[in-house]
């Protein structure tokens, strides 16, 4: 699975078995922001709200998803900016209130590449060993999250990389902006190639842990 460099692997350890015990049972760990999942204000905000308290859960909302699969193969550092917001309320109408706003990079196909998936680059490599190698990935920059969140009243954001936020922005500035303002985040979204632009809902769903800074997040897509 891809992560977050530093973030902890997801493990699995055999608490029980058949032969001894008459059943089957295993513990498993992982990062809160493991896989598809939410932010939670905490991660980021002091005194931010954890998972559970960082939305009426489960969120049945609008959806608008903005097509940026061409850009992000020729450009794997593309960023969803405010033109592309305008662009995309020419061809479908004003950014719906309360809507999660979808950036599909196409990237969510890479998932079984985690190298590619983070865009690890080793040949940007320059610092000594065990230093962590750049990445690029597509992402949104804060302009677009400042017109999304305030000016069309968007209830969330989410993309299909591993985060909203380009992965050099060591300020988390598109997070910060979005939680700040009482927004979602959703990151590492998939199967969004059969999603329309506009017209669709979705339910979110998160595991609802305490003092969670994240947590994996259920997504249902319903198109009309």
């Amino acid at each position: 699975m891809p992560r977050w460099p530093g973030d902890p692997p997801v493990t699995f350890l055999e608490m029980a078995c058949r032969e001894e015990d008459g059943y089957d049972l295993r513990a498993f760990a992982m990062g809160e922001h493991s896989g598809t999942h939410v932010n939670a204000p905490g991660s980021f905000l002091a005194d931010g709200a954890d998972v559970r308290a960082a939305a009426p859960w489960p969120l049945l909302l609008p959806l608008a998803v903005l097509d940026l699969r061409t850009r992000a193969a020729a450009d794997p550092g593309t960023r969803c900016a405010p033109d592309d917001v305008l662009a995309w309320e020419a061809a479908n109408g004003r950014v719906p209130r309360g809507c999660l706003f979808v950036c599909n990079t196409g990237w969510h196909r890479l998932w079984n590449e985690p190298e590619r998936f983070m865009g690890i680059q080793w040949g940007a490599l320059r610092a000594g060993p065990g230093t962590a190698p750049p990445m690029r990935f597509p992402s949104f920059t804060p302009d677009a999250v400042h017109l999304l969140v305030h000016a069309r009243g968007a209830r969330g954001i989410g993309i299909d990389t591993h985060g909203v936020d380009a992965p050099d922005d060591g300020e988390f500035l598109c997070n910060r902006m979005a939680l700040a303002a009482g927004a979602v985040v959703v990151e590492c979204l998939a199967a969004l190639d059969g999603l329309p632009a506009a017209g669709a809902h979705v339910l979110l769903a998160p595991l609802p842990l305490r003092g969670g800074t994240g947590a994996p997040v259920m997504v249902t897509a319903f198109i009309p």
